[in-house]
């Protein structure tokens, strides 16, 4: 083995262990704790008041339609949203500089990242499981075996494609408020172009055009079909669950993202120095 190879090597090993040791001091911190239980508490409530409300024509309860929804929403916005505003964060506070300051650093900052972006993501996943297998009848019903597998697959495809935006959103804005202001915006447009959360056959047709090039929208169609009935197909585009294309575009949406978001990193970090981080420090006392 090189000295190249142990390089990268340790630095995949050191990112690793950044990413769960970030995600263990989050699970100490009250404010973060409360929220992973209350987003995952307001979904559960939700799933429990819808689940008598039968969907006409899919003999299915709006409460299961919601779940599957539930989990994409979840991992996009802690791939997403989540991890872009924690680099826009750590470039205003002077860790990316720090990052790149040491070989390899950037590596193991991507690999620290995606760690606890995982971690954070199988939390969720576990949060809302849980209490809604409880609440909500018939959840697992229809999955069996296969649908939980193929329910974990798309998950993790679905995790890949979504963290490299994180990184591409992160690199792009200087403060972790503007990633607030138009973070929030554009996730709330994702949620209703994608149609996590209702069928996607009831919006307008450019929105769903709109919709079919967004990974959430393929995350929460292989999601679907793999814990509804078959009867649930009624509602979707074409009547069918198109399980190759949602592997396919979560594939490319994975592809695309990992050779970009590097790129827009690195760029970023070139652009980062010493001066540069204490006048955004400056700034924000300012603001302060």
């Amino acid at each position: 083995m090189n000295a190249t190879t142990n390089a990268t090597t340790n630095a995949v090993r050191v990112g690793a262990r950044r990413g769960w040791i970030e995600m263990r001091n989050s699970l100490r911190a009250p404010d973060d704790v409360a929220y992973y239980v209350i987003g995952a508490a307001v979904f559960v409530v939700v799933m429990w008041l819808n689940r008598d409300n039968e969907i006409q024509g899919t003999g299915i309860t709006a409460a299961l339609l919601i779940f599957p929804g539930v989990l994409a929403f979840s991992t996009m916005f802690s791939a997403s949203y989540g991890l872009a505003t924690q680099v826009a964060t750590e470039r205003e506070d002077g860790t990316l500089l720090r990052a790149k300051s040491v070989p390899h650093g950037m590596r193991g900052y991507v690999v620290g990242q995606t760690t606890r972006g995982t971690l954070e993501v199988a939390l969720n996943v576990l949060l809302l499981s849980v209490p809604a297998t409880l609440l909500v009848p018939g959840l697992w019903g229809s999955a069996g075996p296969e649908g939980i597998a193929v329910m974990v697959a798309v998950l993790l495809l679905g995790l890949v494609a979504c963290v490299p935006i994180g990184f591409a959103v992160g690199s792009v804005f200087r403060s972790p408020r503007a990633v607030g202001g138009w973070g929030m915006l554009v996730i709330a447009g994702l949620v209703y172009v994608s149609g996590v959360f209702f069928p996607i056959s009831q919006i307008p047709g450019w929105a769903q055009v709109v919709g079919q090039l967004t990974p959430m929208y393929w995350m929460g169609l292989g999601l679907r079909g793999a814990l509804l009935p078959d009867s649930a197909v009624a509602i979707e585009l074409g009547q069918s669950w198109r399980t190759l294309e949602v592997f396919g575009v979560l594939g490319l949406w994975a592809v695309v993202g990992v050779v970009l978001a590097p790129v827009l990193l690195r760029r970023m970090a070139r652009r980062e120095s010493g001066s540069v981080v204490q006048a955004g420090r400056e700034k924000q006392l300012q603001r302060v």
